[in-house]
């Protein structure tokens, strides 16, 4: 293993001298191309943290969250593969350069690797699995996918102190979900690389998904850790607040919300998205409005203008739970009745919510009746599918044992008189 270690380290430091050296001993060369690798980069870089900000602000669910994210990884490890071509005249001086690399560079090299270096980069099935999971997007069954894994995770088992490869499976669960073994995996990359805001956020993102949404217990003590760390992180401040908000405590909701509106620009749609959130809990927690509800209210004037008749889109409708499943229903259990979009982001264009000893019960969604995160309302869709949920815990986020019914097709905004049974189970 050793030797072949050697070998290919040997060969790949001279396919490195000779993309280095060549230019330095020849004509100069063409750096268009990496201009262009250096602009794109730049986008996805971008990119990468306009969606962090959209995820940490709720406007993109988890599994869109984690899909675009992987897409984007795979773009850069697309543009990085190649090396830079560095520009050089030739001649006497390029001659003295080159020469002076070709010992630089091997002796470097190998210093550098006793210091911080893992042979299981160079494993060829691990680069090969690294390859292949980044590329998921491009075409690979989910049975490729999850052989990679199990690669992996072998060779994790080999050496266990390779944060990168820790990071790699943690990510790579959570897009299918895996949330326990996703947070093991994190909880890895933390022992690692201890005390890094953003990977204990993510950490406490998936434990809250293994536990079906809830971030009590070792969540909220990763997120109270953070905040001590860094009391402006946004994705934990989002967290906090939305903590806060499912245990019925609007006051702390309103404090970390608040807190996510430092740095954002005032009447921006990102800041008004934070704003009417905080209205609602403020609403809901019988708190006075503040000062940036009549910002609001300003903001959405004009758009109520332009268009009045969109302000009456609405469905109406009735509830009930199956007969067979009556007994399994509590009178303290919350029910969420709401319309999602027929495609793309699955977040609510209008939510409701009742107590289970209302039911049955009909109910009316309309442009106003929204979960305050929704990036849509009933006046922007013409068709959805109608959803409601008993849910034991309070929390939306569904759970293993709650309760579900789905209208059958698409429902036109407009319509009324429909009926939603509430006839399965989740697993």
């Amino acid at each position: 293993m050793l030797i072949a270690f050697i070998c290919i380290s040997a060969f790949l430091v001279l396919i490195a001298l000779a993309f280095v050296i060549w230019p330095l001993v020849t004509k100069r060369r063409d750096e268009g191309e990496a201009n262009r690798r250096e602009l794109n980069l730049a986008v996805l870089r971008q990119q990468y943290a306009e969606l962090e900000a959209e995820h940490a602000a709720g406007r993109v669910p988890d599994d869109e969250f984690e899909e675009t994210r992987s897409e984007i990884e795979a773009r850069v490890l697309e543009e990085t593969r190649s090396a830079d071509e560095v520009e050089h005249k030739g001649g006497r001086q390029g001659q003295y350069a080159a020469f002076a690399l070709a010992v630089l560079i091997p002796v470097s090299a190998f210093l550098i690797y006793l210091e911080i270096g893992a042979p299981i980069a160079m494993d060829p099935d691990f680069t090969r699995q690294q390859r292949q999971m980044m590329a998921a997007q491009g075409g690979h069954s989910d049975a490729e996918i999850l052989e990679q894994i199990a690669i992996l995770e072998e060779r994790l088992k080999e050496q266990p102190d390779n944060p990168d490869g820790w990071m790699m499976l943690a990510r790579t669960q959570a897009s299918f979900k895996n949330w326990a073994k996703s947070a093991e995996a994190f909880e890895q990359v933390n022992r690692l690389v201890p005390d890094n805001p953003d990977v204990m956020a993510d950490w406490a993102d998936v434990l809250a998904a293994a536990q079906g949404g809830s971030l009590d217990g070792r969540p909220r003590e990763i997120i109270e850790a953070v905040l001590k760390i860094d009391p402006t992180h946004w994705k934990v401040l989002a967290l906090m607040g939305t903590l806060c908000y499912n245990k019925q405590d609007y006051k702390g909701a309103v404090q970390y919300w608040t807190r996510m509106l430092a740095g954002v620009e005032k009447g921006s749609e990102e800041w008004r998205q934070i704003a009417e959130n905080i209205e609602q809990a403020r609403h809901l927690g019988g708190l006075p409005p503040s000062e940036n509800a009549s910002l609001l209210a300003a903001q959405a004037a004009p758009d109520a203008a332009k268009s009045p008749a969109a302000a009456q889109k609405f469905i109406d409708g009735s509830v009930e739970v199956a007969p067979e499943l009556k007994d399994k229903v509590g009178p303290n259990d919350v029910v969420f009745i709401y319309a999602r979009p027929i495609e793309g982001s699955k977040m609510p264009v209008a939510f409701m919510r009742i107590k289970a000893s209302e039911l049955p019960a009909t109910f009316h969604l309309d442009s106003s009746s929204t979960m305050g995160m929704g990036m849509k309302t009933l006046n922007e869709v013409d068709e959805v599918i109608v959803e409601a949920r008993v849910s034991r815990s309070g929390n939306f986020m569904p759970a293993s044992g709650d309760l579900e019914g789905t209208v059958e097709g698409k429902v036109a905004v407009g319509k009324q008189s429909v009926k939603v049974i509430i006839n399965r189970v989740l697993p």
